[in-house]
């Protein structure tokens, strides 16, 4: 068979993609890759799979349209694939433009999040406009929760018979053998040694992009009024900037000096190792990769009451909910936790019997394999 995975940029491609088209190519099947690649991906995985490099940017570009369609028109053309699945929202609404105009069998969009849901007025219209064509022309939808997928039919973006999810939930899951539990006291030490300040503190751990529909603003309000409370308190936030953070509350984070900024990270596990919980006050989300994460290293979660987040985590026993868009009940939360770290620690450890159970990596390979099978049996039968 010939497969075709594709995605706008090469991190999400080795993050979500890779592990599932892996078993493919095992089975003798011949897959092909199609993202924005670096050198550095084109070297580690070109032996293995038949990669393709299409510059794509991120965000609306009509000018990647009207290039990138026809494009991969002609490669669809040529190739036939039995199979073509796309996530993130640029590669999809160019591959299911171009495997709709040129009738390919099995059109699969992982719709790992919506776009639009962060959104207002004329841009949200546009985007939900391109989001519901996306959906419309896909044979099938694989969303990244129940939540998610009872909302994108309640909006009229597919009709129910389309779409499923995968297991409880999610994408590829968690690799419980890279954030290994056994390690976390010597990940630990290796962080405290490097940041002592941290030696004896709550720590809180925010892994993500510090921009706005992150909820980091209401996350370093919280955490800065908490701390007035109780300054036995310390927040790490990982991740790049998006510079839309009111310079007045960074002002404020970056006076505290238990506030640590890591900038974008690739020892996640470690700093989570070294953690006692973790925030994650996103206004939208797929399913939240690194709440797994966070549960795999036995941590408590406080994070919103939102589609995907809010069934990662078992609510009030594997983590706590808050509402998005604002700070109070964060604080609440925050300075429960810091206060009863027994409770804390329970709640992760029901956390990690969860990520165990439901979220590791070989269940969730193991289903998706089974779903695209499915997908493309019942296509040969029609």
């Amino acid at each position: 068979m010939k497969l075709c995975a594709i995605t706008t940029i090469d991190a999400t491609m080795s993050s979500f993609v890779i592990d599932v088209m892996r078993e493919f190519v095992k089975r003798g099947d011949e897959v092909t890759l199609i993202c924005s690649m670096s050198d550095s991906f084109l070297q580690k995985y070109s032996k293995e799979f038949h990669c393709i490099n299409i510059p794509m940017k991120r965000g609306v570009s009509i000018s990647d349209a009207l290039k990138i369609v026809p494009q991969l028109m002609r490669l669809f053309k040529k190739e036939r694939f039995d199979y073509i699945q796309y996530a993130t929202p640029n590669a999809s609404l160019y591959a299911s433009l171009a495997a709709w105009l040129t009738r390919q069998k099995n059109r699969v969009y992982c719709q790992w999040g919506i776009r639009y849901v962060g959104a207002e007025g004329i841009m949200r219209c546009f985007l939900k406009s391109l989001e519901r064509m996306t959906c419309r022309i896909s044979t099938h939808i694989r969303s990244a929760s129940r939540k998610n997928m009872e909302f994108a039919i309640s909006e009229g973006l597919y009709k129910p018979e389309k779409a499923a999810i995968i297991g409880d939930g999610g994408t590829i899951g968690v690799d419980l053998a890279e954030f290994d539990i056994n390690q976390k006291q010597n990940w630990k030490k290796e962080i405290l040694s490097r940041m002592p300040q941290l030696e004896g503190k709550y720590v809180f751990c925010f892994v993500g992009r510090i921009q706005k529909d992150k909820g980091v603003e209401e996350l370093l309000e919280a955490f800065l009024n908490a701390h007035d409370t109780n300054p036995n308190m310390a927040l790490l936030l990982l991740g790049g900037t998006d510079g839309d953070i009111s310079k007045e509350l960074m002002q404020r984070a970056e006076r505290c000096g238990d506030v640590c900024f890591t900038g974008f990270t690739k020892e996640v596990k470690l700093f989570l190792a070294a953690s006692d919980a973790l925030v994650h006050p996103s206004y939208r989300e797929g399913f939240s990769m690194v709440i797994q994460q966070a549960m795999a290293m036995g941590l408590p979660v406080i994070t919103t009451d939102i589609p995907g987040p809010s069934e990662v985590i078992e609510p009030n026993v594997s983590g706590v909910l808050v509402p998005p868009h604002t700070s109070a009940p964060l604080k609440e939360k925050m300075l429960w936790l810091s206060q009863h770290r027994e409770i804390g620690e329970e709640m992760g450890q029901k956390g990690l019997e969860r990520a165990k159970k439901l979220f590791n990596r070989n269940r969730m390979i193991d289903l998706t394999l089974k779903d695209r099978m499915e997908i493309i049996e019942n296509s040969t039968k029609n």
